[in-house]
């Protein structure tokens, strides 16, 4: 290139004043490309930058998942049984409850036979399912108080029910005395896999509450329902929806102390 020189060196100082700013912009691309590289390897960081920076993005982050940490804390901690809930679902109830399920389904599964199988509602299969367990309270406690079960079950907004596969004639609800049976094993999992799905909904500002009782176990439940009494039997029902309140945290019998036995 050839440059054209005045008396003054006034072009000769514009071009190197020209050549600094393309310089540091060089730099600063430099650095750019450095920044990228960091984020695949932080070896490479490290030794680019004296790992100053990088103890930096490592202190943020281990503060990120602290922070993190205390949340998954604080979920575990103030999940509650909700006994109460307002009367309707909130608009984005069905995103959230597939989210809920799909976290379910990563429960513990030791022969990963994932049993699980969810059973979602809706007014029909509620309806019926209320007018059976009116049926057998008022057989034992009379028409009154099955009338007032009715009404109180027909106000719960939603409902899950969660069975457990039978993958053979020995995997049922009548064969878990067998410590090792597959049976055991999967009723587990399932359990597992509703303390998950309880946990998804907390986190998402919705409440449950996980019911057991004579109406599940019920000939007519499984029809109730929909589902096969040959092919599942079921480990609970889930009633769900946005909690009228918030119940306080129970108190414990036990402490800490009482149920940490420490062996040498």
């Amino acid at each position: 290139m050839r440059w054209n020189s005045s008396i003054d060196g006034t072009a000769d100082i514009h071009r190197i004043s020209s050549g600094s700013i393309h310089v540091r912009r060089c730099w600063k691309l430099v650095h750019l490309v450095c920044l990228l590289i960091c984020l695949v390897d932080s070896t490479l960081f490290a030794s680019a930058f004296g790992g100053k920076l990088w103890r930096l993005v490592t202190r943020k982050r281990n503060g990120s998942a602290a922070e993190s940490g205390q949340t998954f804390q604080q979920t575990l901690l103030t999940r509650r049984t909700i006994n109460n809930f307002e009367e309707t679902l909130p608009k984005d109830w069905e995103e959230t409850l597939q989210q809920a399920i799909h976290v379910a389904t990563y429960a513990p599964n030791h022969k990963r036979t994932e049993p699980w199988r969810f059973h979602l509602l809706g007014p029909e299969s509620i309806q019926k399912v209320c007018k059976l367990n009116a049926k057998l309270v008022s057989a034992k406690k009379g028409p009154q108080a099955g009338e007032k079960k009715l009404k109180r079950w027909m106000a719960i907004p939603g409902w899950l029910v969660v069975t457990c596969r039978k993958d053979d004639s020995s995997n049922d609800s009548h064969s878990m005395l067998d410590p090792m049976s597959i049976a055991r094993e999967d009723y587990a999992a399932c359990c597992c896999a509703i303390q998950n799905f309880c946990l998804s909904l907390h986190a998402n500002g919705m409440g449950t509450k996980w019911t057991t009782g004579p109406v599940n176990f019920d000939p007519g439940f499984s029809d109730a329902v929909g589902f096969s009494s040959t092919e599942e039997y079921v480990v609970g029902t889930i009633w769900f929806g946005i909690p009228a309140s918030q119940p306080s945290a129970p108190s414990k019998k036990l402490d800490l102390d009482d149920v940490l036995i420490r062996h040498d």
